[in-house]
């Protein structure tokens, strides 16, 4: 009869993972647990599983774009203060483009080893499905009935934006931002920002990025192109720290801030008031954002009733770009 080690061997995994598999006890991804199982079938292993049921694990996930933007960093900062203040652990994810992240923390979920989940990452169907019925908030993605999404108040902010450009005399505006494969609350700034703008007079074009090709030097080389493209635009909108580089353009190219081009950034992070340049921003509420997240959870956590929206307004934070 084969043993655990030749099973361990066959399936190409540890022998404590083969043990924690055939004996329900610690987390195996579902799809690999299966496997293992098959395996030790096949090979005329007896195992007898007395599945338990989850145990609160007092941990919560929390998986996110890329936590070495300023934005996120202080959003998982705020979050784990208030995840520690309900006696919760958090267990951190940065997702990026990676769909095998997603996958695991919806294993871990299904397993009990996370009693919840606050998500902002692009989810395949497959991964919703899983989720649902689960304790799920989503921070800003847009992931169907059933989970929760938690975002700032984005029309209020392009409301906000368009008046102030509006009033400072500009007439061509371009919007900048980033889109996502699961669709986010934030797009709004895109689809519905042009209608906003033209309804105060003014004429926006939209720029979307993929949001998985974002890195510094990347928004440096776009930002460039399309500063040569849109050449004749006197106002921007745009978030992600790229604020900073069409600052750094406008400079390069002799393009006066704020008289010739007006700055609008989105996110109003604290960064933004320690620059020698404060930017003009559309602050949103970093603080209120993670407590409303942590405290949809824990309602969806006691079984308690929530709604499929949260939204948390947003501020004008003047600076010295518009």
């Amino acid at each position: 009869m084969a043993n655990i080690r030749d099973i361990a061997r066959e399936a190409g995994v540890g022998i404590s993972t083969v043990s924690r598999a055939l004996n329900g006890t610690g987390y195996v991804e579902a799809e690999k647990k299966k496997r293992i199982r098959e395996i030790a079938s096949s090979m005329g292993y007896v195992f007898h599983v007395e599945e338990e049921a989850p145990k609160a694990s007092k941990r919560i996930g929390v998986l996110l774009p890329d936590v070495s933007f300023p934005f996120y960093a202080s959003f998982l900062k705020y979050v784990e203060l208030e995840l520690s203040n309900h006696g919760y652990r958090t267990i951190v994810g940065s997702a990026g483009d990676n769909s095998r992240m997603v996958s695991e923390m919806a294993g871990m979920l299904e397993e009990g080893s996370l009693d919840g989940l606050i998500i902002n990452a692009d989810v395949s169907e497959a991964d919703i499905l899983r989720m649902q019925g689960k304790a799920v908030v989503s921070f800003e993605r847009l992931l169907g009935r059933g989970i929760p999404v938690v975002s700032s108040d984005h029309e209020q902010g392009c409301r906000l934006a368009a008046r102030l450009l509006w009033e400072n005399g500009c007439k061509k505006v371009l919007i900048f931002g980033a889109s996502n494969k699961s669709r986010a609350h934030v797009e709004l700034l895109f689809h519905q920002g042009k209608e906003i703008f033209a309804r105060a007079g003014l004429q926006a074009n939209v720029v979307e990025v993929d949001n998985s090709l974002l890195s510094y030097r990347f928004v440096e080389e776009i930002v460039s192109q399309y500063m040569d493209i849109y050449s004749d635009i006197d106002g921007i909108v745009t978030g992600a720290l790229s604020e900073y580089v069409y600052l750094a353009q406008a400079k390069k190219r002799g393009i006066r801030v704020p008289e010739d081009l007006k700055i609008i950034g989105y996110d109003g992070n604290e960064i933004s008031r320690v620059m020698t340049t404060a930017v003009t921003s559309i602050a949103q509420n970093v603080p209120a954002l993670a407590r409303t997240c942590v405290d949809v959870l824990m309602r969806r956590l006691a079984s308690l009733p929530v709604k499929q929206q949260y939204l948390v307004p947003v501020r004008l934070q003047k600076g010295d770009t518009a």
